[in-house]
């Protein structure tokens, strides 16, 4: 069974974010189990596409980690 486990994920384009209105994706937890439809919904600007690009390897997250299983 595959599993992909979001822990702490937040992650800013400012070298040193020193506030939270600098994070393109404040911190989230999350677990996406085998076989499961999930949708990633939001407004404009809200880090859909970071998350995207940090669970599939292309951006390294500022803060937390990404575990497969």
């Amino acid at each position: 069974m595959a599993r992909i486990e979001l822990s702490e994920i937040a992650h800013s384009y400012v070298p040193r974010p020193g506030e939270e209105s600098e994070y393109a994706l404040k911190k989230i937890n999350n677990v996406w189990e085998d076989g499961a439809a999930c949708a990633l919904l939001g407004p404009s600007g809200c880090g859909k596409t970071t998350l995207l690009n940090i669970v599939s390897g292309l951006l390294t997250p500022s803060r937390g980690r990404v575990l497969f299983d």
